[in-house]
């Protein structure tokens, strides 16, 4: 069976220059990675809340087929110095993370908005302590929702997760955490157990193309 893409998510403090035109501010950059080996596509956009301090932030999610083929891209140092420099003039304050999710996220980031929250468990416990809540919890079809939500370890950190779910607007998604089920709240509780924080935010992505 093939794996799921990887995605690699950036989130940044936007430039006055994304604001303006977002597709035109990361066109160079897009075109390098749409010319690398492993390539699938890409999504950028804005978040929809505000960081703490008032700031704007956007996010970029990059599909590729194997985490190793964005490896070589980072190991190539004239390729990875120019994609740098496309993105500097675009993008300040980059975060960079992989995510292994369990199934193709992609559905959920053509949804209108794309709730994107990272996980973070409780010193010692791990995904597997999770992964039969988690794989309920991604199998409620509450009104709004788009496409088939997932989840998955972040490679950078044992103890981070992420889980992607399309809706159709971030009412939909409140009306959900108003109206869960039985099901839904049980899984949500045996989840919880394990969980030292989560941080969840909302983004409107545009594929690149």
């Amino acid at each position: 069976m093939e794996s799921p893409p990887v995605t690699e998510i950036i989130r940044f403090t936007p430039k006055e220059s994304y604001l303006a035109s977002a597709q035109g501010a990361l066109e160079d950059f897009f075109k390098i990675l749409a010319s690398t080996d492993g390539f699938i596509s890409a999504y950028h956009g804005l978040q929809l809340e505000e960081s703490e301090s008032g700031e704007k932030r956007a996010c970029i999610a990059i599909l590729w087929e194997t985490l190793e083929h964005h490896q070589a891209l980072q190991k190539d140092a004239n390729k990875y110095s120019e994609l740098r420099a496309a993105i500097d003039g675009a993008a300040d304050n980059r975060r960079m993370f992989h995510v292994f999710p369990e199934s193709d996220p992609s559905c959920g980031f053509t949804a209108n908005v794309l709730e994107l929250v990272e996980i973070t468990l409780k010193a010692g416990h791990t995904k597997a302590d999770i992964d039969e809540p988690m794989n309920v919890l991604m199998a409620q079809e509450p009104p709004g929702i788009v496409g088939r939500p997932t989840w998955g370890q972040v490679h950078e950190d044992r103890e981070k997760l992420a889980m992607f779910v399309g809706w159709s607007s971030t009412q939909a998604h409140s009306n959900s955490c108003n109206n869960t089920t039985g099901v839904a709240n049980d899984a949500i509780e045996k989840i919880t157990e394990h969980l030292h924080g989560r941080d969840t935010k909302h983004v409107k992505l545009e594929k690149y193309s």
